[in-house]
């Protein structure tokens, strides 16, 4: 599991993929200028309050937060996690939205190394077993 998941995507790093992702799919220019600013817009300008502390960034039940997060989450997957499921020998791994299921055997795999490599993933994210 991925705790307090949309409130710690790190937003900074979700504009520049973003970026890098409409160049990567030849997107025309002024669309891609248009799909970035509105991104920046939409992140920039969402504001919530929990606890007597304002936050800016992905909030628990915007419309937009769960769309952003799942980007997000998509491009580790398909980058830094693949290569720890190689490494590893990973059986399965299957995620919806923030919880995790994975099939490794304990045999071959430290289930605490395993959750090491996954909280180096990212600074602000922290899996949870």
């Amino acid at each position: 599991m991925i705790s307090h998941l949309y409130t710690n995507i790190p937003t900074e790093e979700l504009v520049t993929i973003i970026k890098t992702t409409c160049q990567d799919n030849n997107i025309e220019d002024s669309l891609k200028q248009n799909i970035i600013k509105l991104s920046k817009t939409i992140i920039d300008q969402n504001y919530f309050q929990f606890l007597d502390n304002t936050y800016v960034g992905l909030a628990m039940g915007s419309p937009t937060s769960s769309i952003f997060s799942e980007f997000y989450l998509q491009l580790l997957e398909n980058s830094t996690i693949y290569n720890i499921h190689l490494y590893y020998d990973i059986k399965g791994y299957f995620r919806y939205v923030d919880d995790i299921l994975i099939v490794y055997d304990e045999e071959k795999t430290n289930i605490d190394t395993l959750l090491d490599c996954f909280n180096n993933i990212s600074r602000k994210l922290k899996f949870t077993i």
